[in-house]
């Protein structure tokens, strides 16, 4: 069970990387590691539906 300090500090830990910048390598790997997309850039198929509204450039 994790205790409200370690609540604390898990929340401290996710407002500081939500609020990182990060470089669009970093966000694709960031996304292949989820297992959202793999390395070919191509929606995982629980994510399929994702891909009709992301606008790629």
């Amino acid at each position: 069970m994790t205790s409200s300090k370690e609540f604390r500090l898990l929340e401290e830990l996710a407002k500081k990387e939500r609020n990182r910048k990060m470089t669009k390598e970093e966000a694709i790997q960031a996304l292949v590691d989820a297992g959202i997309i793999n390395k070919n850039r191509e929606f995982m198929p629980p994510y399929k539906n994702l891909e009709r509204i992301v606008t790629r450039k």
